[in-house]
Protein backbone atom coordinates (compact mmCIF):
# COMPACT_ATOMS: atom_id res chain seq x y z
CA UNK A 1 0.00 0.00 0.00
CA UNK A 2 2.85 2.40 0.71
CA UNK A 3 4.36 1.59 -2.63
CA UNK A 4 1.05 2.24 -4.35
CA UNK A 5 0.67 5.60 -2.61
CA UNK A 6 4.22 6.54 -3.52
CA UNK A 7 3.57 5.67 -7.16
CA UNK A 8 0.36 7.77 -7.15
CA UNK A 9 2.21 10.77 -5.71
CA UNK A 10 5.03 10.30 -8.21
CA UNK A 11 2.54 10.35 -11.08
CA UNK A 12 0.98 13.58 -9.74
CA UNK A 13 4.36 15.27 -9.37
CA UNK A 14 5.52 14.08 -12.82
CA UNK A 15 2.26 15.20 -14.47
CA UNK A 16 2.43 18.64 -12.85
CA UNK A 17 4.11 21.20 -15.03
CA UNK A 18 5.89 23.44 -12.52
CA UNK A 19 7.00 25.80 -15.25
CA UNK A 20 3.40 26.37 -16.27
CA UNK A 21 2.22 27.07 -12.71
CA UNK A 22 5.19 29.12 -11.51
CA UNK A 23 5.54 31.38 -14.59
CA UNK A 24 2.27 33.29 -13.97
CA UNK A 25 3.32 33.86 -10.37
CA UNK A 26 6.74 35.13 -11.46
CA UNK A 27 5.11 37.39 -14.03
CA UNK A 28 2.74 38.84 -11.41
CA UNK A 29 5.63 39.37 -9.01
CA UNK A 30 7.67 41.13 -11.74
CA UNK A 31 4.67 43.37 -12.56
CA UNK A 32 4.20 44.21 -8.90
CA UNK A 33 7.90 45.07 -8.53
CA UNK A 34 7.71 47.33 -11.61
CA UNK A 35 4.67 49.11 -10.19
CA UNK A 36 6.37 49.42 -6.82
CA UNK A 37 9.39 51.04 -8.51
CA UNK A 38 7.07 53.47 -10.36
CA UNK A 39 5.28 54.29 -7.12
CA UNK A 40 8.59 54.87 -5.37
CA UNK A 41 9.67 57.24 -8.16
CA UNK A 42 6.37 59.17 -7.98
CA UNK A 43 6.62 59.32 -4.20
CA UNK A 44 10.18 60.66 -4.38
CA UNK A 45 9.15 63.37 -6.86
CA UNK A 46 6.16 64.35 -4.69
CA UNK A 47 8.41 64.56 -1.65
CA UNK A 48 10.92 66.72 -3.52
CA UNK A 49 8.16 69.00 -4.83
CA UNK A 50 6.45 69.30 -1.43
CA UNK A 51 9.78 70.10 0.20
CA UNK A 52 10.38 72.84 -2.36
CA UNK A 53 6.90 74.24 -1.90
CA UNK A 54 7.23 74.12 1.89
CA UNK A 55 10.57 75.90 1.74
CA UNK A 56 9.11 78.65 -0.47
CA UNK A 57 5.96 79.09 1.61
CA UNK A 58 7.74 78.96 4.94
CA UNK A 59 10.12 81.66 3.71
CA UNK A 60 7.24 83.85 2.49
CA UNK A 61 5.32 83.32 5.74
CA UNK A 62 8.39 84.17 7.78
CA UNK A 63 9.04 87.26 5.67
CA UNK A 64 5.41 88.33 6.23
CA UNK A 65 5.64 87.79 9.99
CA UNK A 66 6.64 91.42 10.49
CA UNK A 67 3.32 92.46 8.97
CA UNK A 68 1.22 90.15 11.16
CA UNK A 69 1.26 92.72 13.98
CA UNK A 70 -0.04 95.39 11.63
CA UNK A 71 -2.66 93.01 10.23
CA UNK A 72 -3.79 92.07 13.74
CA UNK A 73 -4.02 95.79 14.64
CA UNK A 74 -6.08 96.51 11.52
CA UNK A 75 -8.45 93.65 12.34
CA UNK A 76 -8.83 94.91 15.92
CA UNK A 77 -9.55 98.42 14.62
CA UNK A 78 -12.12 97.04 12.19
CA UNK A 79 -13.84 95.14 15.01
CA UNK A 80 -13.89 98.33 17.09
CA UNK A 81 -15.33 100.24 14.12
CA UNK A 82 -18.07 97.64 13.59
CA UNK A 83 -18.97 97.82 17.31
CA UNK A 84 -19.15 101.63 17.13
CA UNK A 85 -21.35 101.51 14.02
CA UNK A 86 -23.59 98.99 15.77
CA UNK A 87 -23.93 101.27 18.81
CA UNK A 88 -24.68 104.25 16.55
CA UNK A 89 -27.27 102.28 14.64
CA UNK A 90 -28.98 101.29 17.89
CA UNK A 91 -29.06 104.96 18.97
CA UNK A 92 -30.55 106.03 15.62
CA UNK A 93 -33.19 103.28 15.91
CA UNK A 94 -34.09 104.52 19.42
CA UNK A 95 -34.33 108.07 18.04
CA UNK A 96 -36.63 106.89 15.24
CA UNK A 97 -38.77 105.01 17.77
CA UNK A 98 -39.09 108.18 19.87
CA UNK A 99 -40.02 110.19 16.78
CA UNK A 100 -42.64 107.62 15.81
CA UNK A 101 -44.10 107.74 19.32
CA UNK A 102 -43.99 111.54 19.28
CA UNK A 103 -45.85 111.65 15.97
CA UNK A 104 -48.08 108.69 16.91
CA UNK A 105 -47.17 106.72 13.80
CA UNK A 106 -48.41 103.14 13.77
CA UNK A 107 -49.61 102.96 10.17
CA UNK A 108 -46.69 102.77 7.73
CA UNK A 109 -48.73 103.37 4.58
CA UNK A 110 -48.34 106.66 2.71
CA UNK A 111 -51.69 107.89 4.00
CA UNK A 112 -50.77 106.98 7.58
CA UNK A 113 -47.34 108.56 7.35
CA UNK A 114 -48.73 111.85 6.00
CA UNK A 115 -52.01 112.30 7.88
CA UNK A 116 -51.46 110.75 11.30
CA UNK A 117 -48.69 113.13 12.43
CA UNK A 118 -50.94 116.09 11.60
CA UNK A 119 -53.83 114.60 13.58
CA UNK A 120 -51.46 113.78 16.44
CA UNK A 121 -50.27 117.42 16.55
CA UNK A 122 -53.82 118.70 16.65
CA UNK A 123 -54.87 116.27 19.37
CA UNK A 124 -51.66 116.88 21.38
CA UNK A 125 -52.42 120.59 21.68
CA UNK A 126 -55.93 119.83 22.93
CA UNK A 127 -54.95 117.30 25.60
CA UNK A 128 -52.40 117.94 28.26
CA UNK A 129 -50.61 115.16 30.06
CA UNK A 130 -47.14 113.94 30.71
CA UNK A 131 -44.98 114.90 27.77
CA UNK A 132 -43.76 111.94 25.76
CA UNK A 133 -40.08 111.25 25.32
CA UNK A 134 -38.75 113.61 22.68
CA UNK A 135 -35.77 114.18 20.42
CA UNK A 136 -36.32 117.93 20.70
CA UNK A 137 -34.19 120.16 22.90
CA UNK A 138 -35.57 123.68 23.24
CA UNK A 139 -37.83 123.05 20.27
CA UNK A 140 -35.07 121.87 17.93
CA UNK A 141 -34.29 118.34 16.80
CA UNK A 142 -31.06 117.02 18.24
CA UNK A 143 -29.54 114.37 15.98
CA UNK A 144 -27.85 111.39 17.50
CA UNK A 145 -24.07 111.84 17.43
CA UNK A 146 -22.52 109.23 15.18
CA UNK A 147 -18.97 108.25 14.35
CA UNK A 148 -16.76 110.23 12.04
CA UNK A 149 -15.19 108.11 9.33
CA UNK A 150 -11.97 110.17 9.53
CA UNK A 151 -11.40 108.76 13.02
CA UNK A 152 -11.21 105.25 11.58
CA UNK A 153 -10.08 105.62 7.98
CA UNK A 154 -8.23 108.92 7.87
CA UNK A 155 -9.30 111.93 5.87
CA UNK A 156 -9.28 112.29 2.10
CA UNK A 157 -6.48 114.82 2.39
CA UNK A 158 -4.31 112.12 3.97
CA UNK A 159 -5.11 109.75 1.07
CA UNK A 160 -4.13 112.31 -1.58
CA UNK A 161 -0.84 112.95 0.25
CA UNK A 162 -0.11 109.23 0.38
CA UNK A 163 -0.91 108.75 -3.31
CA UNK A 164 1.30 111.67 -4.39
Amino acid sequence: MVEQTAKDYAKIIQSADLEKEINPLCTNIDDMLARLDEFETVLASVRAESNGIMANHVCSILSFSENFGELRQRIDNLEQFVATVNENLNEVERSVDVAEQELNITDYSIKGLLLKPLRARLSATETSGTPPKSNLVEGEFQPVPIFKSDEYFGSRADETNVGA
